[in-house]
């Protein structure tokens, strides 16, 4: 296949069009910030108490200095196989499909880069500033760009903060304060519309001592997007809720069926994969239908 490619493309030629395609595909976008070697887990955090039939699909889960704690029903029990990296002389009190891995290398070096992360947001102008947010709205950009809120809080109760982007465009959320999201209501919390995914939105808590708090049953609040609350005393608390993305808080508490879902990134060399494969596809449709017009024309010359 590699001879293939290499006897109808030349190098350039394929860096090219994978760039222009790359470039035009929303699809090719990684999350909205490098979050280092924090990057990749279901939930990173110093402190867990995870009850009443919680579950954490998609990732690791990395508890620094700290024992992880998860018990309960229904939830946990379709908990999916994934590791629970610690820090030695901690203990997994999770289900038995969760292998425990010490690691306090991985740990301490992810939570550095969550906290470098954290604050390197912070520090970004805003491209909107908009206060305590307390009924719902739709925030609507119409071009792809990158986008910073400045929100002193947001308290929701049977409503919806959506974001609204082109794919290939990504919102940080600055929040000084505390999220609130309650009410048992489906189609409520922090929603995405047009072309975003959870890996193009990331809630930065700011605040030592800010927290998010989710309320309402059957997971009727719902977050799309990272949440980050490094702060001393900052810590995330679904009671319960879903976060359909990564979870990086100092202290995070869960029940009565909470549920976090990170939703996996298309890498670009997947992406260059395909592409690749679609070149191919349509060299060797080339090269085919030249040999079919090839013999056609020789036909044709031979009857005439």
């Amino acid at each position: 296949m590699t001879k293939s490619i290499s006897h109808r493309l030349s190098l350039g030629t394929l860096a090219v069009a994978t760039a222009a395609f790359l470039a035009m595909s929303g699809a090719a976008q990684a999350s909205v910030v490098d979050l280092g070697d924090a990057a990749g887990f279901s939930v990173l955090t110093y402190n867990s108490n995870n009850t009443s039939d919680s579950a954490f699909n998609g990732g690791p889960i990395g508890v620094v200095n700290g024992d992880w704690t998860q018990s309960g029903g229904a939830q946990t029990d379709n908990q999916q196989p994934t590791q629970v990296i610690l820090s030695p002389g901690h203990t997994n009190n999770g289900p038995s499909v969760e292998t425990t891995v010490f690691d306090s290398a991985k740990l301490n070096s992810a939570w550095a880069d969550a906290q470098n992360a954290s604050a390197s947001l912070a520090s970004l102008a805003p491209t909107q500033t908009l206060g305590a947010i307390t009924t719902g709205q739709t925030i609507t950009e119409s071009a792809v760009g990158h986008y910073v809120l400045s929100i002193s809080s947001i308290n929701l109760n049977q409503a919806a903060l959506t974001l609204s982007a082109p794919a290939g465009s990504t919102f940080v959320l600055n929040i000084s304060g505390n999220v609130s999201l309650n009410g048992g209501s489906q189609g409520n919390g922090v929603l995405l519309a047009g072309g975003l995914t959870s890996n193009d939105v990331l809630l930065n808590l700011t605040s030592a001592n800010a927290n998010l708090t989710t309320t309402g049953g059957s997971n009727s609040q719902q977050i799309y997007g990272i949440v980050l609350a490094t702060g001393t005393n900052a810590s995330v608390n679904l009671h319960p809720g879903q976060i359909n993305a990564e979870v990086i808080a100092t202290t995070l508490t869960t029940s009565s069926g909470a549920l976090v879902t990170p939703v996996p990134e298309v890498t670009p060399g997947s992406v260059i994969f395909g592409f690749i494969g679609l070149i191919v596809a349509v060299s060797s449709r080339r090269a085919l239908m030249g040999r079919v017009r090839a013999v056609a024309a020789h036909r044709k010359a031979r009857i005439g």
